[in-house]
């Protein structure tokens, strides 16, 4: 299976660009062969977008602009980020959710568990944290797709009583995704590696990270996705 990674600046709420550039790197990746395309974290309304996930004709664009890429979704599949609502009667509006779409359908939805509530992040007032989880079948693999922070809990993080990758190893999946918005820090950099490369040589699974790109109000994002191998190199 050919994975391709799609690393790109992100607009809050400009619909239109957003999703134009992912449809266009679709069509990029369908042309070189790649069997699926790996957007980032939140990446159909950009991140963060704050007290806009408030608004319901904001969730409403989102789904509008999801609609259109699934509908340029064939032959390849495609992972991107949006906020959706929580179906559930107990909890926040919303879940930081992935769709995976394949032939113009969204074949599953995987929801954030890990929401980080610190420094510039304020994820939890917002978001429902997930907590179940499963992989994804495709094309005689199986995926474990996760959202960013919930990767970050390999060294007993105290914010955190549950690590995702512990439930989803155990549907014996044959590659590790995490979709990421993570902005740029003088040190995140090194930390970021040293967390990725614990999961994938602790779950000996090769794993694809993909991060945003530039500059959003006062973040900037540094990119810096990464391949690993299921041994951490």
């Amino acid at each position: 299976m050919n994975i391709a990674l799609a690393q790109l600046n992100y607009h809050v709420g400009n619909f239109e660009s957003n999703t134009a550039k992912i449809i266009h790197h679709i069509h990029q990746a369908k042309k070189q062969g790649a069997d699926l395309i790996v957007f980032a974290e939140l990446c159909v309304c950009g991140y963060p977008s704050r007290d806009f996930l408030e608004f319901k004709e904001f969730i409403g664009l989102c789904e509008d602009s999801a609609k259109s890429i699934a509908a340029e979704c064939h032959d390849i599949a495609c992972i991107i980020g949006l906020p959706t609502y929580n179906h559930h009667p107990a909890g926040k509006e919303l879940n930081n959710s992935a769709y995976f779409i394949e032939n113009g359908e969204v074949k599953a939805i995987v929801n954030k568990a890990l929401l980080p509530n610190y420094d510039i992040f304020d994820e939890y007032r917002y978001f429902e944290p997930s907590t179940t989880f499963n992989c994804i079948d495709y094309k005689g693999h199986r995926i474990a797709l996760t959202i960013c922070e919930d990767l970050w809990n390999t060294f007993d993080n105290p914010l955190y009583v549950t690590r995702p990758m512990d439930v989803l190893i155990k549907e014996k999946p044959d590659v590790m995704i995490n979709i990421a918005a993570s902005p740029f820090a003088y040190n995140h950099d090194e930390e970021r590696i040293l967390i990725l490369k614990d999961n994938a040589s602790r779950y000996g699974l090769p794993l694809f990270y993909v991060n945003h790109v530039g500059a959003q109000t006062e973040l900037i994002f540094d990119g810096g996705s990464l391949v690993f191998d299921g041994k951490g190199n």
